[in-house]
């Protein structure tokens, strides 16, 4: 099968970002394929039939979905009439400093993170139809995007990435609107499950009880309840825990100091790392090095245990 490459896309690897407005001829099949990079999908005309992870589903105007990485899938042409997409190709990196506020956004959440685990369930639907109006907006700033990025004029990096921004911050809003139409349906344990994946993957990133339960659009309350029964600890504990892990493997492998372990394992606050640090093991994390590590701290003082 085929793989796309980002360095087929990318020209310059501080700029990971390509668009582009394709038509899908009548009858036309995009043979299957994968790719190293997110992309994100808007059908602007037409109905091809999209399949992914051995799922078939019928596109029609104005859908949009994502696509992660190491994803397989293809396109088969409608016999009618020419599916007109344009094709939004990124790497995280190119969102490094939003990626926070990103984070914070259900839609983005569960499009570009849950979706590779929420389609294991068979009644899961990935993709959401915009309104109209929502149409429109989108349509409007991928044109523009698209403009800018095929003329490359001055300054055309910070129109393209402020652009796509808000693009993205729009799609967030208008899942809010219409909460009911566009949450993809799967069942609540398989939303939890999703969930779990999701910290794993993230857990350095300031997540909330708020911000995860409202993306599975249950209340905190449940939430609690069922993230506790899949996992046996709170979010918070589950999260930390998870952090803390990867505390450990820096301070058995390296010598940097505990600050930049504390940073890398997403803590901003050192004394707050070192408190939950004693929670989840029992001893500081100097101590732990001493014990675990090369008994030498980063200057090369023999580790002493910290208060």
């Amino acid at each position: 099968m085929n793989v796309l490459r980002s360095e087929a896309f990318f020209a310059e690897a501080s700029f990971p970002f390509f668009i582009q407005k394709y038509t899908i001829r009548r009858g036309e099949v995009v043979p299957t394929h994968t790719h190293d990079f997110l992309e994100f999908v808007y059908v602007a005309q037409g109905g091809a039939t999209h399949d992914i992870a051995n799922r078939r589903y019928a596109l029609s105007t104005g859908d949009v979905f994502a696509l992660e990485p190491e994803t397989y899938h293809s396109y088969i042409g409608s016999d009618t009439a020419d599916t007109v997409v344009y094709n939004v190709l990124f790497k995280k990196e190119f969102l490094q400093r939003e990626f926070d506020d990103l984070l914070r956004m259900p839609a983005i959440v569960t499009s570009f993170y849950l979706a590779p685990f929420l389609r294991r369930n068979a009644s899961f639907v990935p993709h959401v139809s915009l309104l109209p109006a929502q149409r429109a907006a989108i349509e409007t700033h991928l044109a523009k995007t698209c403009e800018e990025f095929e003329n490359r004029p001055t300054g055309y990096r910070l129109i393209i990435k402020s652009r796509w921004v808000e693009c993205l911050v729009l799609l967030n809003r208008y899942y809010e609107e219409n909460e009911d139409r566009y949450r993809p349906s799967a069942d609540k344990d398989e939303w939890i499950r999703s969930i779990v994946h999701f910290v794993e993957e993230h857990y350095r990133q300031p997540l909330t009880l708020s911000q995860l339960s409202a993306t599975c659009g249950m209340s905190v309350s449940s939430f609690t309840a069922k993230f506790k029964r899949a996992t046996g600890m709170s979010l918070m504990d589950y999260k930390q825990s998870l952090q803390i892990r990867h505390a450990c493997d820096m301070l058995r492998t390296t010598d940097v100091k505990i600050v930049y372990v504390a940073y890398s394992a997403g803590f901003q606050d050192v004394s707050f790392f070192n408190r939950i640090f004693r929670k989840h093991t029992g001893m500081s994390p100097r101590r732990y090095r001493s014990l675990h590590g090369s008994g030498t701290t980063n200057d090369g003082e023999i580790a002493s245990d910290d208060a």
